[in-house]
């Protein structure tokens, strides 16, 4: 991988959020490594986040005629940070400004009622605290067990709680307990879910839509893995008949994770089998997506035809046909 598409940001220790980025094409990759000292056996690919000081800076735009210029805001406290461009699925193709690190400007604007952190980060909790302690914002921390099934992936063995962190602008308290609550329900994330989630953090209702209509296109729905298998054309009529509410009960299936980002390798599944006719996409309660791993994270899995009426119990919602032929 000799080039790629990279976003250099300036990030305002103050607002705690990026306030001047830049996305430039590097045409050599070992020549921007050599620049910022970045070790190719540890992070060929550049999937890592880098801290740039001013000389690194000034060889970047001179090597890559990029032009940034951070110190032209004139602000006290500025970080530089280079990433690479992923590939999809990126914040930054949304529609519209999603609050994920603009939180804290978001607030002092008054845009956003309401801020929730999974184990905050020191820096940031110090950030937001500032404004608690001015009398702007409103914090209350919840603290949960450690769920039994996640104390084997703790890097940290004393990591024995859930601390959750929320902020929301004075006479906006009543959020926190809705928020929490949600939380506590024990759904998992689903297309209400996502909705109520989304009012409450202060999105306005055509961008939960755009949300939720592309999360549905792109994989299938909201929460959980995407799966997929083909069937032929008496399991395309099957699913017709039934509304696209349930897979075809007609034979034993072979059920792949499906990879939004990968079309080629998706419609590849069609030339296994010359009788497939489509790719059928659905997405599992996190019940069965559990039982259907049972320790096999990759797949692919065979289900046989007796079980799927099972898997059929716990469809998140229809299923999409992909890929016709």
């Amino acid at each position: 991988m000799s080039q790629g598409s990279f976003i250099l940001s300036a990030f305002d220790l103050n607002l705690w959020c990026s306030v001047l980025e830049t996305k430039f094409m590097v045409d050599d990759l070992a020549a921007l490594q050599a620049i910022i000292d970045a070790d190719i056996d540890d992070d060929p690919d550049f999937i890592g986040f880098y801290s740039i000081d001013p000389d690194e800076l000034k060889a970047i735009n001179q090597r890559f005629d990029v032009g940034f210029d951070p110190a032209s805001l004139n602000l006290p406290e500025i970080e530089v940070w280079l990433e690479r461009e992923r590939k999809g699925r990126s914040l930054r193709d949304v529609p519209y400004l999603v609050h994920t690190n603009f939180e804290l400007p978001l607030m002092l604007e008054g845009r956003k009622k309401l801020a929730r952190f999974a184990d905050v980060l020191p820096k940031t909790e110090e950030a937001f605290d500032r404004w608690v302690e001015k009398g702007l914002f409103h914090k209350e921390v919840f603290l949960e067990p450690m769920p039994a099934s996640l104390k084997p992936n703790v890097i940290d063995p004393d990591h024995s709680a859930v601390r959750d962190v929320y902020y929301t602008l004075k006479g906006e308290e009543w959020s926190i307990p809705a928020m929490n609550l949600l939380w506590r329900a024990g759904g998992g994330c689903n297309e209400h879910f996502e909705r109520l989630e989304g009012m409450l953090f202060g999105y306005e209702d055509w961008q939960i839509n755009w949300w939720i209509a592309h999360r549905n296109e792109q994989s299938g729905g909201i929460g959980g893995l995407p799966f997929c298998c083909i069937v032929d054309a008496e399991g395309l009529e099957w699913m017709e008949v039934a509304g696209f509410k349930a897979l075809p009960p007609l034979a034993d299936i072979h059920v792949h994770i499906y990879d939004p980002d990968d079309d080629i390798r998706t419609a590849a599944f069609l030339a296994e089998d010359e009788s497939a006719v489509a790719l059928a996409r659905f997405k599992l309660s996190l019940e069965m997506q559990r039982k259907l791993l049972d320790g096999n994270t990759r797949g692919p899995w065979q289900i046989n035809r007796e079980l799927i009426p099972e898997i059929n119990r716990h469809l998140k919602r229809q299923v999409d046909v992909l890929f016709r032929r």
